[in-house]
């Protein structure tokens, strides 16, 4: 879904934002208190790095655990695993014990954080709700309940994900309500 930002305030980003927007209503019934899970890996399966582990115990066995990133995070977040993990920056990749290697793949492929709440900014980007679709001419955008009452922008019940498709739909929404107001 995209690349995942680390702010100093918390997770964000592209992958945040289209989730925010896919998941709009379930994160509001919610309350936005949820676990979420990161697999810093991509698709990497627990079994498949265990395999890679035994790897790399095999070529890399004398080299510190801390000073060799064979998965080419940022040096922050791999110096931050570490650091959950209990690894000392005594530790070579040979000598890593079979409960620090087992939080170590916990972290990369499943780590998970609480979500408490909307951001520090406490405004969505993205909303959901509105005027019900159906009760809309969407030719004209006019109300089929009550007649000459018309509808746009984000007062509509459509979401779109970030990166201006709301923006547009509340232009081109706005566009086509207005020349059905006022005929040409």
């Amino acid at each position: 879904m995209g690349p995942l930002l680390i702010t100093h305030w918390g997770l964000s980003g592209p992958v945040v934002l289209k989730t925010s927007a896919i998941a709009a209503r379930e994160l509001a019934d919610k309350n936005y208190d949820f676990t979420i899970m990161v697999n810093w890996l991509n698709d990497v399966k627990d079994d498949d790095l265990r395999e890679e582990f035994i790897q790399l115990r095999k070529d890399a066995g004398k080299q510190f655990v801390t000073n060799k990133n064979p998965f080419e995070l940022p040096k922050r977040l791999w110096d931050y695993f570490m650091e959950q993990c209990s690894i000392s920056t005594e530790v070579r990749w040979g000598d890593l014990s079979a409960g620090s290697q087992n939080k170590l793949i916990e972290m990369l492929v499943r780590n998970q954080f609480q979500v408490k709440g909307k951001t520090t900014f406490k405004d969505e980007f993205v909303t959901c709700g509105g005027v019900n679709l159906a009760e809309i001419d969407p030719q004209t955008l006019q109300s089929r309940l009550v007649s000459g009452l018309y509808f746009a922008g984000e007062i509509l019940d459509a979401d779109g994900i970030t990166g201006g498709y709301n923006f547009q739909h509340a232009w081109s929404s706005s566009w086509i309500a207005a020349n059905n107001i006022i005929p040409e």
